[in-house]
């Protein structure tokens, strides 16, 4: 009777002794997740403070009054919203490269047919979200103002090619007014040809014939496909 109940005792010991083992290991789990996704947080928040800062200080001084200011500051941080949100619906993983045009373009699609869209299905990495919705957004904001979008009937191409090495996104306006080229850079411009290609490692370039303006972006595969599990993306800072 004596050795039946010590040996219940004993199980019963054991029992509770590997379950606290396995409640230690499973908060010590708890703990470091914990600790994984609020470092991420941290990275993600100082990144985008420190890309609204920017854009602030470059669209104020590169502004000609503050109503001016203010009305480019609030169409860069909505494009900012937007594209956030899709990183939200993508899971901060991948989104497809044909969802982040349609996002960037809709809110200035007033028209059917204004926006032609065309290229193959791909996936594209979270870093790359970002930095595409805001040149996309600034082009449209500058063909609102001065290109095809500011005039009936304009209409806009986007066509991406991806080869094994890079893709290769253009831009091209026609039926708006004639176009002539810019005094100087606007911060709109050092925005699309400089500073958010540079992000993605590529190179940007803008012309502008008479019959419309057309931009060309060029970005390696290796910066813009969806990332392994365990790399971490680059930093994503304006510099214009």
């Amino acid at each position: 009777m004596l050795n039946r109940r010590l040996t219940a005792q004993n199980t019963y010991l054991t029992e509770m002794l590997k379950q606290a083992g396995l409640d230690a290991e499973a908060r010590d789990v708890a703990e470091r997740i914990q600790t994984v996704l609020t470092d991420e947080i941290h990275h993600r928040m100082k990144n985008m403070l420190t890309m609204v800062t920017a854009i602030v200080r470059q669209s104020m001084r590169a502004s000609a009054s503050l109503s001016e200011a203010e009305a480019a500051i609030s169409v860069r941080l909505l494009a900012m919203s937007k594209a956030h949100d899709l990183l939200l619906k993508a899971d901060w993983k991948s989104a497809g490269l044909l969802d982040v045009v349609h996002g960037a373009t809709e809110q200035h699609d007033t028209t059917e047919g204004r926006f032609v869209i065309a290229g193959s299905a791909l996936q594209i990495n979270s870093a790359a979200i970002l930095p595409l919705t805001l040149a996309l957004n600034e082009l449209c904001t500058n063909a609102i103002k001065y290109g095809a979008l500011a005039k009936a009937g304009g209409k806009v191409t986007i066509s991406w090619l991806a080869n094994e090495e890079r893709l290769t996104l253009r831009w091209v306006e026609c039926g708006g007014p004639v176009v002539i080229a810019p005094a100087r850079n606007s911060f709109g411009t050092r925005l699309i040809e400089q500073a958010l290609p540079r992000q993605l490692g590529g190179t940007g370039h803008m012309i502008f014939p008479p019959a419309g303006v057309e931009f060309e972006l060029v970005i390696p595969l290796d910066r813009l496909l969806p990332l392994p599990v365990h790399a971490a993306p680059k930093e994503n800072t304006i510099h214009a």
